[in-house]
């Protein structure tokens, strides 16, 4: 009960500082390669701004507070939400690594639903919570152009860089802390054996080692289908 309470006041102190730190929301002069400010007449958007890929030159919608606020529970409901969480409870049992509950059939339900529970509050963190405060966009911006090392280099670096409302581009705050927050939140629904600084460290690097291997997928996904279909239709 005191771990529970503990994690819970760490996050939110966490968000309180952050809050109140201006350095955090300040805004810096955009790249050259900045994709362009998002375009706010209504009505002109092939896409909804839901979806959590965007390509270069292409207009979507702004969002809002009240949009970010709810970002995390429509990338809850999109049908491979729940991947990630199935990846690493499976990892994890099969090796018998932390959260430690055993290796038993009973243990990797529980693994499983500390995985969800562990992704859920990252994305709530990280896509909804964080770029509320630091005015960063949560959606995925492709680089599309160049060859695959850059294109895979741009995707990895997203980690560290966000693009913000405006079109400019940051520290990724929004990443870097809310998954710091959400891994030290796990602390409060691990066994105790697992409650350790270290473990906590250790869920917030694989974390953001995940999220590099997610925008890697994101950057060099759409290629392929479009590769794929292009194929089938020319079979035709």
């Amino acid at each position: 009960m005191a771990s529970t309470r503990s994690a819970w006041q760490f996050c939110f102190l966490f968000l309180l500082v952050l809050a109140n730190f201006p350095a955090f929301c300040e805004k810096d002069d955009p790249l050259p390669d900045a994709p362009p400010v998002h375009a706010s007449e209504p009505g002109q958007y092939p896409k909804s701004k839901w979806f959590g890929v965007v390509d270069p030159g292409e207009k979507i919608p702004p969002l809002y507070t009240r949009d970010k606020m709810m970002f995390w529970l429509h990338e809850e409901f999109q049908p491979l939400s729940l991947v990630p969480a199935f990846a690493t409870s499976g990892f994890e049992q099969l090796v018998n690594t932390d959260p430690k509950y055993g290796s038993d059939s009973a243990a990797y339900g529980q693994r499983l639903g500390a995985a969800v529970l562990r992704e859920t509050s990252m994305r709530l963190f990280s896509d909804s919570l964080l770029p509320i405060v630091t005015h960063e966009d949560p959606r995925y911006f492709r680089k599309a152009y160049g060859t695959v090392t850059q294109r895979g280099v741009y995707a990895a670096e997203r980690v560290f860089v966000a693009q913000r409302d405006d079109g400019s581009h940051g520290f990724n705050y929004s990443d870097t802390l809310g998954r710091a927050a959400a891994s030290a939140l796990a602390m409060a629904y691990y066994p105790p054996v697992s409650r350790t600084a270290g473990i906590a460290a250790r869920t917030w690097g694989v974390s953001l080692a995940g999220l590099a291997g997610n925008n890697l997928f994101l950057e060099f996904w759409p290629d392929v289908r479009d590769k794929v279909f292009h194929r089938h239709n020319r079979d035709d």
